[in-house]
C-alpha cells in the first residue's frame, strides 16, 4: 500500500524532478468537436432534463465540461502515462488521446467518477504504447540508465538527482506491465488497493497479489540496477 517504506522512498525521489506540465500551455483541439461526431451529453452537459438544447449550444457546453476537465486532470493524467512507461516524446499525444476518450464517452462518466474514469483510459493508452514498442530492440539495463542519466561532470546534489530520478526509471521499465501499472497506483499515486482494482477492472484479492509481486519484484530490479550503475561508475572514474 501507499504506506509502504518502499512507496515513501520512491514517491520521495520521483516528485525530485518530475515536473507537471501547465495545462494551460498545452494545445489541444476543442472537445467540443467530438460532440459533432455524435457524443451525447451528460444531461446536456449540466441542463436541467428535459430543457431543449440544439445541437451548437450543446456542442458548447460539452467543449466547456471537457476544457474544465482537462485544466483540472491534464497534469495527474501526464505523470501517470510517464510513470507508466510512456516515452517522453509521446507523453503529449499519449495525454491528449486519454481525453478525447473522454470527450466521445463523456455521457457514459459518472459524475464525481472522472478521475478513476481517466486513470483507466491512460492505463489502457500506456499498455497499447508497451505493446507498440514490445518488438523493439532493448537496451541494456547499464546502457538504459546512461539514456536517462547524463554522467557529464555537473554539481554533486543535480547529479545525486539525476541518478536517483534514472534508477526509478530504469527499474521500473524493467518490470511486467501488470505489476507496474499496480505499484504505480497504490506507491506513487497513493490509491487504495480497491481503488486501483476498481480502475484496473481485476479483483481486489489480484491486486493485492500483484502489488506484493511487484514490491519484491522492484527490490530486486533496483539491487541489480544499482550494483550495474556502481560498476559503471568505478569503470569510468
Amino acid at each position: 500500500m501507499a504506506g509502504s517504506s518502499i512507496g515513501s522512498s520512491v514517491r520521495g525521489v520521483d516528485a525530485l524532478d518530475l515536473a507537471d506540465p501547465d495545462p494551460s500551455k498545452v494545445a489541444i483541439a476543442a472537445p467540443g468537436a467530438a460532440a459533432a461526431r455524435g457524443t451525447t451529453s451528460r444531461d446536456a452537459v449540466g441542463a436541467k432534463p428535459g430543457e431543449a438544447h440544439d445541437g451548437r449550444s450543446v456542442d458548447v457546453a460539452l467543449g466547456e465540461a471537457m476544457r474544465r476537465l482537462f485544466a483540472a486532470h491534464y497534469a495527474a493524467i501526464w505523470r501517470l502515462l510517464r510513470r507508466l512507461g510512456v516515452p517522453s516524446a509521446q507523453l503529449d499525444d499519449a495525454a491528449q488521446e486519454v481525453f478525447w476518450v473522454a470527450a466521445r464517452k463523456f455521457a457514459d462518466i459518472r459524475e464525481g467518477s472522472e478521475h478513476s474514469f481517466l486513470y483507466g483510459v491512460a492505463i489502457r493508452v500506456a499498455s497499447q504504447e508497451h505493446r507498440r514498442r514490445r518488438h523493439a530492440p532493448q537496451a541494456t539495463t547499464v546502457d538504459a540508465l546512461a539514456v536517462h542519466c547524463d554522467l557529464a561532470p555537473s554539481p554533486e546534489a543535480q547529479l545525486e538527482l539525476q541518478q536517483a530520478r534514472a534508477l526509478l526509471d530504469v527499474v521500473l521499465d524493467q518490470m511486467p506491465i501488470d505489476l507496474r501499472t499496480v505499484f504505480v497506483l497504490c506507491e506513487l499515486e497513493e490509491l487504495e488497493v480497491q481503488e486501483a482494482a476498481s480502475i484496473e477492472g481485476i479483483p481486489i484479492g489480484t491486486a493485492s497479489s500483484r502489488l506484493r509481486r511487484a514490491r519484491e519484484e522492484f527490490s530486486a530490479i533496483a539491487k541489480r540496477v544499482r550494483a550495474n550503475f556502481a560498476l559503471r561508475r568505478s569503470l569510468r572514474w
